[in-house]
């Protein structure tokens, strides 16, 4: 019985240590992560977006992935890049990033997001 009980406890504080490693969220609002970009045409149809990616948390943000979604008159999605901030965004500041996408030809607007991110683990481990 101790056995069992001693390996339960075990396994619960591995998944506890596992939890603690890192947070991945897939946001709609992205915690504390906001995004700014331009958008330029780069002949045909080819678009350069370009952009900053500001982290007000007191948490490195790794594995930062971008979606830029151009949107047609009806607001509907008519294409789509994504890309990854290079490096980290550091805790209270900011990273840039660069999206290249092929343009339908029918946008109208952008709109860029944080579609998902990692926090590093906070207790330096």
């Amino acid at each position: 019985m101790i056995r069992r009980l001693s390996f339960v406890l075990g396994l619960l504080l591995a998944g506890t240590a596992a939890l603690l490693e890192a947070q991945t969220f897939t946001p709609q609002s992205a915690s504390g992560l906001s995004v700014s970009h331009t958008v330029e045409k780069a002949g045909g149809s080819r678009v350069l977006i370009f952009g900053e990616v500001r982290n007000a948390t007191n948490s490195t943000a790794e594995r930062v992935a971008i979606l830029a979604e151009g949107l047609d008159e009806g607001g509907h999605v008519v294409s789509r890049g994504r890309s990854f901030v290079a490096g980290t965004v550091p805790s209270r500041g900011s990273a840039s990033f660069e999206i290249r996408l092929l343009a339908s030809g029918s946008e109208r607007r952008y709109r860029v997001q944080v579609e998902s991110f990692q926090f590093q683990n906070i207790q330096g481990n």
